[in-house]
């Protein structure tokens, strides 16, 4: 079957990297080099599908919100300078919340203390998309764990969005004014990756790193580096530089200075 490419919002964060690498990795058909144009074997279909998924509801510990599901409850959650959170806890109780796709495109959390959130975003076919919670992490030390969800995937790139709790509520991360789509994976004609807490920018609560191949095993890497807007859930440009060309394992990789992996604590990342 033939699966739809993927959706918009991918493109916005790929950019002009990933037409180069198309054109890069045209002879690998098995394993297309970009998210879009040439994997055409993911959906892109318009407006985001809120059909469930086949499986089950997938549930793990940690956190999700943005509309109350429920009676209003009053939190106490941690203020922003104060102690980085644990794993899973996102309202900054100190306890792990539990966060649960109910359906392709929404998230919930269940709060420890009661109550919880539902929070609408946008995924891919949900009939050829994986969409499942990656993982709850502190990205920017503010007390509260980001929550990190798969919500598309082609043959070699997957794709992330992320959440941050503001305001009492759990909401959809964005950059640019559209969700943050986070890519990762890669062919040999393109690579993706992106970390939380970069050592290299201490300032900077995520980094992307993104680049196509203009010969065999030689990558150019574009890296950016983004901040949160100050109570709220907005993702700004702190910087950006070019790595490359180079050989691959000449270029730098880019790691959550706390997990010393890709990704964002309990959020690993697998293409």
């Amino acid at each position: 079957m033939t699966r739809p490419p993927l959706v918009p919002g991918v493109l916005f964060l790929l950019g002009s990297l990933l037409l180069g690498a198309c054109g890069a990795d045209r002879s690998t058909a098995a394993r297309p080099s970009r998210v879009a144009a040439a994997d055409r074997s993911v959906s892109s279909a318009a407006p985001r599908s809120t059909a469930p998924l086949s499986a089950a509801p997938h549930s793990v510990t940690s956190a999700a919100a943005a509309t109350p599901a429920g009676p209003p409850v009053t939190r106490t959650p941690a203020s922003s300078g104060s102690r980085p959170a644990r794993d899973g806890d996102v309202d900054g109780d100190g306890r792990a919340d539990t966060l649960t796709i109910l359906r392709a495109g929404t998230l919930r959390v269940r709060y420890s203390h009661g109550g919880e959130d539902d929070v609408r975003f946008e995924t891919g076919n949900p009939a050829f998309v994986d969409v499942h919670v990656l993982g709850s992490a502190d990205a920017d030390r503010d007390g509260h764990a980001e929550v990190f969800v798969q919500t598309d995937q082609g043959a070699s790139i997957g794709v992330a969005t992320m959440f941050r709790y503001v305001g009492g509520h759990l909401r959809l991360a964005t950059l640019g004014g559209k969700q943050a789509a986070l890519a990762y994976g890669g062919s040999t004609g393109f690579l993706a990756s992106w970390a939380c807490r970069p050592a290299q920018v201490p300032a900077a609560a995520l980094v992307t790193s993104t680049g196509p191949s203009s010969a065999p095993n030689i990558y150019t890497l574009d890296l950016r580096y983004y901040r949160f807007d100050q109570g709220r859930a907005s993702l700004t440009e702190l910087s950006h530089r070019t790595a490359g060309p180079a050989a691959l394992d000449q270029l730098p990789t880019v790691r959550d200075a706390v997990s010393g992996a890709a990704g964002c604590g309990s959020a690993r990342l697998t293409s």
